[in-house]
């Protein structure tokens, strides 16, 4: 699928833009330290631990894809593969790799480290994994510089499945036979001490403060990358973070990394950069997840009228500043080959809300409560808990008691992904470059598995919408394929499996002595072996 067609006119401009002005720039320089900020702080380094955004920032910047991708169009390019080629039948994938990579503890990387971040890590470990990789009937090592991969049915999106922060290329030799065997890959040494072959090595990390990478002087890009550090500042506050950013401290808060209102601000600063380029290959959208093993979330009605109970156009508008529009369903309304654009816009009307309830039978007690949630925010920063505090307000003037529970990325993670014990809470998802990677890692039921960050911890299962995501998976575009996601989009629109809202607009903020930032859609997850300061 071409990515480019997810750009508005707008967003095209963007990137060109970017583009043009990196082409015109001078001769990038060696040295110097590229400075971020992001909240919260990484819970590990390895999107296989989990793949919040934190851990992606940082990861991918440390472990290389197999291949590297360019434009909003996310073309695949050679990486770690130098070369490769396809079967007539879209079968069979033959990967050659660059000779003389080394891992950053010297070791060489070869065939069999590849091997093994497909066989064991993504397909088990990553939560779209057994959407990139399911289809894998084996893969072959005939040399140590050779990979051939073989699948029982063609998968239109495979090439992308090799991004950094999809299938990072991991050691081997880096994982203990115990950590493999008692399946503890999450908890391995390697998540918060990293070998990886990409352009930084970790240097230090000292945890409520800062992250430090160092360049790989050994990296396989003669050159390359440009920098000797980037420091990831670990700023818990977003008006700190934006101070940091207005007074030069930090060069870099990627990804709405500070408060929509100082974005706003810090984006008419002469010496700053506010641009959504870069982030074409994600599409995120955000919902209010709900614990559907959970007596009355199980009951549609009940979701029925919290969803007629928030108003997502003031969400939209108050709480995130107007960036994002109101989501219809579980793909962004940019993506005009896969969008459903017959779905109807969510109703707000707190009035039938009320009714829905008293009809289902959950009658308001004596203190006008009907029944009581608790409700987690996602400790992504204070936008998220000021969102929190709106659904509750909401939802208690249609008798709903909520309570919110404040909880830091670990626990969250661990309530949410690992023990199922939330009822309500604030999440996001990325769509990808195919719904298929983004979105059906989220709704089909082989997916709910304890412990898988971003993965079907609803509990959602719908044998129709299995059905209809498997045969997606395998179909090329066009519209046999258009049908079917146009299906699925309708039975989650009013099924409500979460509370979808909002599609959210990333925007970064860099200063302008920063270089060579924007390289494809997903270019805050790219390694930054090219980015400079001037």
């Amino acid at each position: 699928m071409n990515i480019s067609k997810f750009l508005t006119l707008a967003a095209a401009g963007l990137i060109a833009g970017a583009a043009a002005s990196d082409a015109l720039a001078q001769t990038p320089k060696k040295g110097g330290t590229l400075t971020y900020t992001y909240q919260p702080e990484p819970t590990a380094i390895s999107t296989l631990a989990t793949t919040a955004v934190p851990v992606a920032l940082i990861s991918t910047k440390i472990y290389d894809g197999l291949l590297e991708y360019a434009g909003a169009a996310m073309e695949p390019k050679p990486g770690l593969a130098e070369s490769w080629t396809v079967s007539p039948d879209n079968l069979s994938y033959t990967f050659k790799l660059r000779q003389g990579v080394k891992w950053h503890d010297g070791k060489s990387f070869t065939s069999a480290d590849v091997k093994f971040s497909i066989e064991v890590l993504a397909l088990n470990y990553h939560s779209r994994g057994k959407t990139y990789f399911g289809n894998v009937t084996a893969i072959e090592t005939p040399d140590a510089n050779t990979v051939i991969i073989k699948l029982k049915e063609a998968v239109p999106y495979f090439l992308k499945a090799f991004q950094p922060s999809e299938t990072p290329m991991m050691p081997k030799h880096g994982f203990s036979e115990q950590e493999i065997a008692e399946k503890k890959v999450r908890q391995a040494k390697i998540m918060l001490e990293p070998i990886g072959t990409g352009p930084f090595k970790l240097k230090e990390w000292k945890k409520g403060s800062h992250i430090i990478l160092e360049r790989n002087a050994d990296y396989w890009k003669p050159g390359q990358p440009y920098l000797d550090q980037l420091v990831l500042r670990i700023l818990p506050d977003g008006a700190a973070r934006a101070i940091a950013v207005e007074k030069g401290e930090v060069d870099l808060a990627p990804m709405t990394a500070l408060p929509p209102a100082e974005i706003q601000r810090l984006g008419k600063l002469p010496n700053l950069v506010s641009s959504q380029a870069g982030s074409e290959g994600l599409g995120p959208i955000m919902w209010l997840e709900v614990n559907l093993r959970d007596k009355p979330l199980s009951d549609l009605a009940v979701r029925q009228a919290i969803s007629m109970a928030i108003d997502r156009d003031k969400l939209v508008n108050v709480i995130w500043y107007g960036m994002g529009k109101s989501a219809r369903g579980p793909i962004v309304s940019g993506n005009p080959n896969h969008f459903n654009k017959a779905l109807p816009k969510y109703e707000y009307s707190p009035v039938k809300a009320n009714k829905l309830l008293d009809d289902a039978g959950y009658k308001r007690g004596a203190d006008g409560v009907r029944f009581k949630l608790t409700q987690n925010f996602l400790p992504y920063g204070e936008e998220w808990v000021r969102q929190a505090e709106y659904v509750k307000q909401e939802l208690g003037k249609i008798g709903i008691q909520v309570e919110i529970e404040s909880l830091d990325m670990g626990g969250w993670l661990k309530k949410v992904f690992t023990d199922w014990t939330y009822q309500l809470t604030s999440d996001f998802h990325h769509n990808y470059s195919d719904p298929t990677i983004g979105v059906q890692r989220a709704f089909i039921s082989t997916n709910i598995q304890k412990g898988a960050t971003f993965s079907n911890s609803m509990g959602y299962n719908n044998p129709k919408v299995d059905e209809l995501l498997k045969k997606a998976a395998t179909l090329p575009d066009g519209p046999d394929r258009k049908k079917i996601w146009d299906d699925v989009q309708k039975i989650m629109h009013d099924e409500l499996p979460v509370i979808f809202l909002i599609e959210m607009g990333y925007t970064h903020i860099w200063n302008k002595r920063v270089k060579g930032l924007i390289v494809n859609g997903i270019s805050m997850y790219s390694n930054w072996d090219s980015v400079w300061i001037e």
